[in-house]
């Protein structure tokens, strides 16, 4: 059980004319919260005829997460100060506004699961769940998912004897699905809110209104997600392991916002509208030996991987997806045969330096493609050919998923010094610089700005800075804002030395010490000029200014008594 809650006051202050606070403000938050788990298993483990080994399982799990929220705000009180403040100030010239929320989650399960190996060679796992959630309506509240995986140790038959350079061998196919509820309470029912004010009767009198917040949808059901896998594991030299595996997902009922036109009056539903297939090949490799004095371990992996929505449901060509900026730009979309969340956009085709450049584009017709282009203005490409540039002639400019992913762990003892080495990157994606907020005038820009073009053959890439932007070379969501994502950064790197057993350590009752050094984040090779190519926020593929990683040094030490 939890309760918390917050206090704010803004006093009245004056930084200049768009920075400013006539009146104080208070605003008081007290929320309560209460979850439960209640799970049990049932197991059963037995060995028959020495070789056939069987285990099950069967459990249930029910939790469940309520809490509410009270909160209010009064403006013109007549106080300095926190302190001071409070939500009782009776007077006809302070405006009082409170209001709240509630939320409900709950997950209920059943499980069983058998495990089959026979001699230690042939292996079985078979498992089945039956999941219910109150996300969903009395529909399809409820959803099965089930799982099947096979494997076979070839290091464990008589034939594989004579292979000496093979340790361990192992093959392996599964096949399994699992649901996603994760949409937040009461989507499926048409939930009714306020603040919909509006005027009645001839007094012109502001009464409270109150009507649908989205449109129903009662046969809304888990999402799901089936995987197919191939892989192998194996030992090779004593000292090489190898782990590779297949891997293709296909995802379901994706559950995403149906889009309604303005004249419904209110937001879709939640549907399950679109499918999603990823496939892909993980491989890892690791060496570990000792050589002398010298032991050393080294894990690397590299990962492979294709996204592409392959549905999105009748008479639907693209789903929206994040916008940028106040006018809600919109920056990101998804269709059929394109990654998830792609980058949409405009395509420049480099910068106008004088004149007579900008009047050489024309249309077939002869007609200026750009009328409100001048030197130092952006070129956009007429991509469908019309003689104007339009909402037509957007396209994909980018892909926030990358296509590799890789990373490695690197240790070393020698004597009593041990160092580890931990780095990881990614290729192939790309990065929507949205720290650029240009309509923001009273805002710093990037220090990039000045390399703004200037004059003839100042630059190709960075346009010119007015006020206004007639060309629109901002405001328009294009590749000037799309950088490559692709980083390599070394982690961890950690340096120790632990001093031996010697007799003065055990006279105090130590059996260890140690003392190291450390450094995160040490280094980051990135072509990508905005804060952190790591970008965080959860605004995936976006940067949008959160604080990046900082790369941090310690020392510490260790004992053992």
């Amino acid at each position: 059980i939890a309760f918390y809650g917050g206090d704010a006051f803004r006093p009245v202050y004056y930084l200049n004319a768009a920075n400013r606070s006539d009146n104080t403000n208070y605003y008081r938050s007290i929320s309560r919260g209460f979850v439960w788990v209640w799970n049990n298993t049932l197991s059963y483990t037995k060995t028959f005829s020495g070789k056939h080994n069987v285990s099950a399982l069967f459990g249930q799990e029910v939790s469940k997460n309520d809490g509410e929220n009270t909160q209010g705000s009064v403006d013109n009180i007549p106080v300095t100060n926190i302190k001071d403040a409070s939500l009782n100030f009776p007077s006809v010239q302070i405006d009082q506004h409170f209001g709240g929320f509630e939320y409900h989650d709950a997950i209920y399960s059943l499980f069983g699961r058998i495990n089959y190996d026979y001699a230690g060679k042939y292996l079985l796992t078979a498992l089945l769940r039956n999941d219910g959630s109150p996300n969903f309506g009395p529909n399809y509240r409820f959803g099965y998912f089930p799982s099947l995986s096979i494997g076979w140790i070839l290091s464990e038959e008589s034939f594989m004897n004579k292979v000496k350079p093979i340790n361990f061998l192992k093959i392996r196919a599964s096949w399994g699905a699992n649901g996603n509820d994760k949409i937040g309470s009461f989507r499926y029912v048409s939930t009714v809110g306020g603040g919909r004010n509006y005027t009645f009767g001839t007094g012109d009198k502001l009464v409270n209104g109150i009507s649908p917040n989205a449109i129903a949808n009662p046969d809304l059901k888990w999402e799901r997600t089936t995987q197919m896998n191939l892989g192998v594991d194996a030992k090779l030299f004593k000292h090489l392991s190898v782990t590779l595996d297949v891997f293709q997902k296909n995802t379901s009922g994706m559950l995403l916002e149906i889009k309604v036109p303005s004249y419904i009056g209110n937001a879709g539903p939640v549907g399950n509208i679109a499918k999603l297939e990823n496939r892909g090949v993980e491989l890892e490799l690791g060496y570990d030996r000792k050589i002398g004095k010298v032991a050393f371990n080294l894990v690397g992996n590299v990962s492979f991987i294709e996204n592409k929505v392959t549905d999105l449901g009748p008479d639907k060509k693209f789903l929206g997806g994040q916008t940028f900026s106040p006018q809600g730009l919109e920056i990101t979309r998804t269709t059929v045969g394109e990654p998830i969340g792609f980058f949409f956009g405009y395509q420049t085709q480099g910068i106008f330096q004088n004149q007579s450049e900008v009047d050489a584009y024309k249309s077939k017709e002869g007609i200026k493609i750009q009328p409100s282009a001048k030197p130092g203005d952006f070129r956009f490409a007429d991509l469908n050919g019309d003689g104007i540039i339009n909402a037509d002639d957007r396209t994909k400019i980018g892909d926030p998923t990358p296509n590799i992913t890789y990373g490695f762990n690197f240790s070393v003892a020698y004597g009593g010094f041990d160092v580890v080495l931990f780095g990881q990157g990614v290729s192939g994606n790309q990065i929507f610089k949205a720290t650029r907020r240009f309509d923001l005038q009273m805002a710093n820009m990037t220090a990039d700005a000045l390399g703004r073009w200037t004059g003839e053959n100042t630059s190709t890439s960075y346009p010119r800075l007015v006020m206004d932007d007639p060309n629109k070379n901002f405001s328009r969501s294009s590749n000037f804002y799309v950088e490559s994502g692709a980083y390599f950064r070394i982690k961890t790197l950690q340096i120790g030395y632990s001093v031996p057993p010697l007799s003065i350590l055990s006279k105090i009752g130590m059996s260890r010490f140690r003392v190291y050094v450390s450094a995160n984040n040490l280094v980051t090779l990135t072509k990508y000029t905005g804060y952190d190519p790591e970008i965080g926020g959860g605004s995936f593929g976006v940067d949008r200014g959160f604080y990046p990683q900082a790369r941090s040094f310690m020392a510490g030490l260790s004992a053992a008594f």
